[in-house]
């Protein structure tokens, strides 16, 4: 079972640095895959979200929305998961893809950057 606690090393690590965002994504990525069971329905979100890292182009900003919410109670995870979605919500795609026109890991889903 995936936990609120390994998620938030994930993130963590991520955030400071420690974890390249390819790391974090084939993480998540592998627990999908595993068809692993998740400890409330945050921690199934916050997954879901890292598995498309690259594609969705979330970054180590979004991290932050993530761990905010990993670190509230169990009990407010329906709050929550309303912050992650409409955080994402309002990502603005097109500033991103040519933030990350030039990078390694997300360039081959930014597509043509105008």
């Amino acid at each position: 079972m995936i936990d609120r606690a390994q998620t938030r090393d994930q993130l963590t690590a991520w955030m400071k640095g420690q974890r390249k965002a390819q790391e974090v994504w084939l993480w998540a990525e592998q627990a999908k895959h595993d068809r692993e069971t998740f400890e409330d329905p945050l921690v199934q979100d916050v997954i879901d979200t890292l598995a498309t890292l690259p594609q969705d182009l979330i970054t180590v900003e979004d991290a932050e929305i993530m761990l905010y919410g990993l670190n509230n109670p169990i009990e407010e995870a329906d709050l929550a998961q309303n912050l992650l979605w409409n955080h994402l919500d309002n990502i603005d795609t097109e500033a991103r893809r040519r933030a990350l026109a030039e990078d390694e890991f997300y360039a081959p889903f930014c597509g043509a950057v105008t």
